[in-house]
């Protein structure tokens, strides 16, 4: 007898399974979890799909607090678990620091409590940096985050002094955010030696460099996927990641949420090709270094965020701009 593929996946599945039923098995699969357990207070609902929702402008270049709350409104209702704030994808060292507050406390007024918040806190002079963590603690974040020292102390020991005194202005959690570099982790595994610092955000391609380091913390951490294109492959690495965060989750919020829930199930083989189709639309999104265009992207939800800030972003030319909505619009059709 010959068996075609699907027949071969359906027959191994209820052998895996020990012979039980689709029910049962479907029930079995929503009773595990894949996601690492965590026991400190700090790491409670941090997971799934976090958002680094963009900053909208208005007409005169400021910042538009009606739409952050717009979109927040927009991306809980899709299954967004958490936002991360003034990040990469906010535009952060293009911001000011006043910008930056009035940022964190938009989102954090709009989100009131029903998902996790992370503020970036990150800037190039390090004491920005403190006053801006001080400041996330009074608005009500939940944790801060900051990428390494930006353009100066490019090295182990500045990058040290950096987090500790991040870390030292506030009781907040802090994350750290390893951006398309080789992680070490025997390097990566000192940092943990400051008391608050309790997570990782890691957008490259080696998850087995995260595993390495996980196993030589002494104390609990969280990580979390930083590259769209690459969640469902980190998610598998069973009892690591806890979700992820990225760009993309911005536009297409209910496909990231998806493998998140899938993937914490166990259930790979039907997130497979959610991400694939998500693929697809890092794709497009990711065709121009104009990082206008991604902002562009959200009025197919009905939210005009403005230009990215120069030079992360430029003007797109009216007709380039409309037939790159029209060929996302047809792009998103098609994965359904």
């Amino acid at each position: 007898m010959t068996m075609n593929r699907r027949e071969f996946i359906s027959g191994a599945a209820v052998a895996a399974a020990g012979g039980m039923t689709s029910q049962s098995a479907a029930a079995a699969s929503e009773r595990t979890n894949t996601f690492p357990v965590l026991s400190g207070r700090e790491f409670k609902g941090l997971e799934g799909a976090i958002a680094p929702i963009f900053t909208p402008y208005g007409k005169d270049g400021s910042i538009n607090g009606d739409i952050v709350g717009r979109m927040v409104e927009f991306l809980i209702g899709k299954g967004i678990s958490g936002f991360y704030v003034g990040g990469g994808t906010g535009e952060h060292v293009l911001l000011s620091v006043d910008e930056r507050k009035y940022l964190a406390e938009s989102v954090i007024s709009a989100v009131a409590g029903r998902a996790k918040v992370i503020v970036h806190v990150g800037c190039t002079y390090t004491e920005d940096s403190a006053t801006l963590a001080k400041h996330a603690e009074k608005a009500g974040a939940d944790w801060i985050a900051s990428l390494g020292p930006l353009v100066f102390g490019q090295n182990f020991e500045a990058s040290y002094f950096h987090y500790s005194r991040i870390a030292s202005a506030t009781s907040l959690p802090l994350m750290i955010y390893c951006w398309y570099r080789e992680l070490d982790p025997a390097r990566e595994r000192k940092f943990f030696d400051i008391p608050n610092l309790k997570g990782l955000k890691y957008t490259g391609h080696n998850f087995w460099s995260v595993q390495e380091l996980k196993r030589m913390l002494d104390k609990e951490a969280v990580f979390f996927v930083g590259d769209d294109p690459h969640l469902l492959g980190g998610l598998s690495m069973n009892g690591l990641f806890s979700g992820g965060i990225g760009t993309t989750y911005n536009v297409i919020p209910e496909k990231f949420a998806r493998i998140c829930g899938l993937a914490k199930s166990g259930r790979f083989v039907e997130a497979s090709p959610v991400q694939d189709g998500a693929n697809r639309i890092v794709g497009l999104l990711s065709r121009s270094s104009n990082f206008s265009f991604r902002k562009l992207a959200m009025k197919l939800h009905g939210f005009d965020c403005g230009l990215a800030r120069s030079p992360f972003g430029r003007p797109v030319p009216s007709d380039e701009g409309a037939a790159f909505l029209r060929e996302l619009e047809t792009t998103l059709a098609q994965i359904g």
